[in-house]
């Protein structure tokens, strides 16, 4: 069950609905149709972006990523991060990615930039995840952290995204 409370859901209106096709151009690099956006929010202060009754977008704070359900379907593509099967148990708890449990990393990488971490078995994605590293210095190796988890199998918005 999920444990997110929406409030204030809504249609936007067409200027924004314009506005969003505009941001998502510009800081995912996507062009998808939009028709009948839905836009609530959270009780922690993110906005959640829906189409068709579909989880699309999450906002937190000035960061706008896809939801995994998006990536899945799809709609969107980030750079990827490719983990080991021993990592994916902690990733998709919400854990931070470890440079030791890295196989892979696309070269775009940079620091600051959204990627997709996928198992390097099924090569599904499994987070949404902000590079806290370029990827030279993610395949250079050593220990700490390398991406922080934004958005994960199993979170509240994974199974927002599911519960219809």
């Amino acid at each position: 069950m999920c444990g997110l409370k929406l409030k204030r859901r809504h249609f936007l209106k067409k200027s924004e609905v314009g506005m969003l096709a505009n941001e998502i151009r510009r800081s995912l690099g996507a062009s998808i149709p939009l028709e009948d956006v839905e836009v609530a929010f959270t009780q922690d202060g993110d906005e959640v972006y829906f189409h068709r009754g579909q989880l699309l977008l999450v906002r937190r704070g000035n960061r706008l990523f896809p939801s995994l359900r998006s990536l899945l379907d799809g709609l969107f593509t980030l750079p990827k991060v490719v983990v080991d099967m021993g990592a994916v148990p902690h990733v998709a708890n919400g854990a931070d990615v470890m440079l030791p449990g890295i196989r892979a990393v696309d070269g775009s990488v940079k620091a600051g930039s959204l990627v997709m971490v996928v198992d390097e078995k099924h090569g599904k994605p499994v987070a949404v995840g902000e590079s806290l590293l370029d990827a030279e210095a993610i395949n250079a190796g050593g220990k700490g952290r390398a991406i922080k988890n934004l958005h994960w199998v199993g979170d509240d918005y994974w199974l927002l995204s599911n519960s219809k």
